[in-house]
């Protein structure tokens, strides 16, 4: 609460002490033989002074504004006073009586816990002061009543004198009111007076019936005692009554104005609330956290009360309230249900703003490259086609493909921690290279794009200059050496430029262009190369291969899978441990493509999603027949880095492993180790999502690495393949052979099962199966077989597994 101005509190205390001044000056003036100290005119004082503490003690307190005032019997003691007191002596009494009883209540509130300053209490004396002296004046000015016989306009006298006393009363409360607790003191003053017309109606009608009974007899003022007490009860009722109505639609109003949809808002909501509703000086919010809102400013007497903010057994903070005072009951049940509506409001806004911070951290995460923080390639497509739609169809833009040469070696020498700091400094450095119009992004890897669209429109050849030039300097920027590690090192690019018109291609023919002219950079071992359409062969059968396989996956007779078993290397049975499924295209025009001439193709595109979907959807439902026929085989999918990338990617396996009812152990994800080793957060969420299924997880390619050992520790893998490389070389090449030893040994000591690939001849086989590898792949055992070959397989399988096992009973 602000503490009344001293301004205003001086100039009604003149006021006041003006007005006294001047009626003891005029009680001074008077005769001494009118005015002398005899028992009549001290009995008069005497009572004049009792009739204004009683008047002022029966109060009755309500709101006003932010705050609350007190409606006393000051009109009805004025009407008493004019009748009985020679005008001058009035404002003498008012002073000592108001001043007597506003004490007394001054220690009754204190006790009740509401803390009058001094300066309040002057400030009220002198208030009522002036309302007494000037009713006094005004009651004269009408009509004298003083010691003469009441007349009609001697009653008009003191009706207006009293209501001068009301109006004037309650104007300086307003503004005393507004100045402190905040508002404008018109509004106050009407809420006051709307408030207490009836009860000033009744306190003039007292008034009168006591000065009538004084005249008439005397003992009829024995009679109005319960007559006040009534009186004084229907005030209560009717001002208590007004008062619930409107303190129960302030209610409604504080909860209501505290749905928000951010916290400071509600919290700011719930101090402004209650405020207006428990007349507070001072209110703030404490959340769990500590976060702080609004001010307390208590008087030093008094300390804030800490009310607890909680949804059932979570605590979200604490409202903290200042010059509250003692409560009542119903006010403590107020402040209870003001408090579980703070709190809910609370958590919910908390809850939002955690939503919205999550969904921003989605949403950035969904366009942004995690290591670099550029934008990634959806990102790039996405704002990139939309960025050369606004520019002219004429207008040239220019695409720079850059991918860092033998990036692997930081990786192989320093570690892959290294090799993330090499790229975020690279990526600092292209940022720092662009223009305010570029777009920039990580592609994956150590490719990176920039669009730039700001190029010289004087035509294509000096634009294509332009963007060189442009190309060559972010290579020399590039390259400049780094320290990584306490290791200075330099990292030179590779950059494929191309340029054209912002309306002959979207940003999927850019990127495959500059790729092209990236990869004759390398071949030609220089750092830049621009992109020559006349030895793009590929361009439009790419695009035409794109479509094909599109129609391919709607299609049930181009798109086929092959299943090429893997065999346990123990002696006797030849047992098939597992089936890895390799997509085929029987082509209608092309013929039969193999994985390798159209797969490169869909992983730059946005057919991988669905390509491997329909993969798995094949394998899952070909394992889950083969298991209803007795026939239970894992199968394994090849999954590449594109598709590890598609956080979707283990809600797809668990609902086509729910639909074609397939045990999830079942199913085997062979992914290289390169990708197993990606510190790319993405993949970590997916591998981790995918495992919880109880999918397994297979190393393939195993060894051609630069960190192979490091891969089984960091992920649990249940299976390890060996790659053909170097069992085809186990024979002739002793490196070779202790790679496939090593290999085969570290598996059994993980408990993991070792799959040889490529064995081709009986030499490898007796070699593996004596350094005690689990099972062995190739054409040795089994070409790819059809899915219905497979099945003819597995059941001769079985039959010859039963038939050995019979024999080994009759022996």
């Amino acid at each position: 609460m602000r503490p009344v101005p001293v301004r205003l509190t001086a100039a009604v205390a003149s006021a006041a002490a003006v007005s006294v001044v001047l009626a003891v000056l005029l009680t001074a003036g008077f005769p001494a033989n009118r005015y002398a100290a005899s028992q009549d005119v001290l009995a008069a004082v005497a009572a004049g002074f009792g009739v204004v503490v009683i008047a002022q003690l029966a109060r009755l307190r309500v709101r006003a504004g932010a705050g609350h005032a007190t409606l006393a019997w000051g009109e009805a003691a004025m009407v008493v006073l004019c009748v009985n007191l020679p005008p001058a002596v009035i404002p003498l009494v008012v002073l000592a009586g108001v001043g007597v009883s506003h004490a007394v209540l001054r220690v009754v509130d204190a006790r009740a816990g509401r803390v009058r300053s001094a300066r309040d209490l002057l400030y009220s004396v002198s208030a009522l002061t002036v309302a007494g002296s000037l009713a006094a004046l005004t009651t004269v000015l009408v009509q004298p009543v003083h010691d003469v016989p009441l007349t009609t306009r001697g009653v008009l006298a003191l009706c207006a004198g009293a209501l001068v006393y009301c109006v004037v009363a309650i104007s300086l409360v307003a503004a005393h009111v507004a100045t402190s607790r905040g508002g404008r003191p018109a509004t106050v003053a009407v809420e006051l007076l709307r408030g207490k017309l009836l009860m000033v109606v009744g306190n003039i009608v007292v008034g009168l019936v006591i000065v009538w009974a004084c005249v008439t007899d005397a003992l009829l003022l024995l009679l109005l005692p319960p007559v006040l007490w009534l009186l004084q009860q229907l005030y209560a009722t009717r001002i208590g009554d007004r008062e619930e109505r409107r303190t129960w639609h302030e209610f409604a109003e504080a909860t209501r104005d505290l749905n928000r949809l951010d916290v400071r808002g509600t919290a700011d909501a719930g101090i402004d609330g209650a405020r207006r509703l428990f007349g507070v000086t001072g209110a703030r919010v404490i959340l769990a956290d500590g976060t702080v809102f609004g001010t307390t400013s208590a008087a030093p007497s008094t300390a804030p009360v800490g009310h607890p903010l909680a949804v059932g057994a979570l605590a979200v903070g604490e409202l903290e309230l200042a010059g509250l005072g003692r409560l009542r009951p119903r006010n403590q049940r107020m402040l209870d249900a003001f408090g579980d509506a703070l709190a809910a409001a609370l958590h919910d806004a908390i809850t939002q703003d955690e939503l919205r911070t999550m969904s921003e951290r989605t949403t950035y995460d969904a366009i942004h490259d995690p290591l670099t923080g550029l934008l990634n390639r959806a990102a790039l497509l996405s704002r990139g086609n939309a960025l050369l739609r606004r520019r002219g169809v004429d207008d040239p833009v220019a695409m720079l493909l850059l991918d860092v040469n033998d990036f692997k070696e930081v990786n192989n020498a320093l570690g892959h921690a290294a090799g993330d700091e090499v790229l975020r400094v690279i990526a600092g450095r292209v940022t720092e290279a662009g223009n305010a119009g570029d777009l920039l992004a990580r592609l994956g890897g150590d490719e990176f794009a920039l669009l730039i669209t700001d190029l010289d429109t004087g035509g294509a050849d000096l634009a294509l200059a332009a963007a060189v030039e442009r190309a060559r300097k972010l290579g020399v920027q590039i390259a400049v050496p780094m320290r990584i590690d306490g290791v200075l090192l330099s990292k030179e690019p590779s950059i494929g430029v191309v340029v054209a018109a912002a309306g002959e291609v979207d940003l999927t023919e850019l990127l495959r262009r500059a790729d092209i002219a990236m990869y004759q950079a390398k071949r030609a071992v220089q750092p830049v190369a621009w992109y020559d359409a006349g030895r793009d062969d590929a361009s439009t059968d790419r695009l035409a291969l794109l479509a094909e396989l599109r129609e391919a996956l709607h299609s049930e007779e181009q798109l086929t899978v092959e299943l090429q078993p893997a065999v346990s290397l123990a002696a006797g049975a030849q047992q098939i441990t597992g089936v890895e499924a390799l997509i085929r295209w029987r082509h209608p025009r092309r013929g039969r493509l193999a994985p390798d001439q159209f797969l490169p193709v869909v992983e730059a595109s946005e057919l991988m999603g669905p390509l491997t979907r329909w993969v798995l959807d094949r394998a899952i439902g070909l394992a889950s027949g083969w298991r209803r026929a007795g026939l239970a085989v894992p199968v394994s999918v090849n999954i590449s880095a594109r598709s590890l990338l598609e956080r979707q990617l283990p809600e797809t396996i668990g609902d086509l492993l729910a639909r074609h009812r397939l045990p999830a152990e079942l199913l085997v994800l062979e992914i290289t180790e390169t990708v197993m080793l990606s510190k790319s957060p993405v993949i970590d969420d997916v591998l981790a999502r995918v495992q919880r299924l109880g999918v397994q997880l297979a190393v393939d390619d195993f060894g051609t690495g630069f960190s192979s050992f490091t891969v089984l520790t960091r992920l649990p893998v249940q299976e390890v393949k060996i790659d053909r490389e170097f069992v085809s070389q186990m024979i002739d090449s002793p490196k070779a052979e202790a790679i496939v030893r090593a290999t085969v040994e570290l598996g059994l000591r993980l408990n993991l099962r070792v799959v040889a690939e490529g064995v081709e001849n009986p030499d490898q086989r007796a070699a593996l199966a004596s350094l005690g590898c689990t099972s062995a792949q190739g054409f040795l055992f089994h070409p790819p077989l059809s899915a219905d070959r497979l099945a003819a397989v597995l059941r001769e399988r079985r039959q010859v597994q039963r038939r050995h096992l019979r024999a080994e009973g009759a022996s």
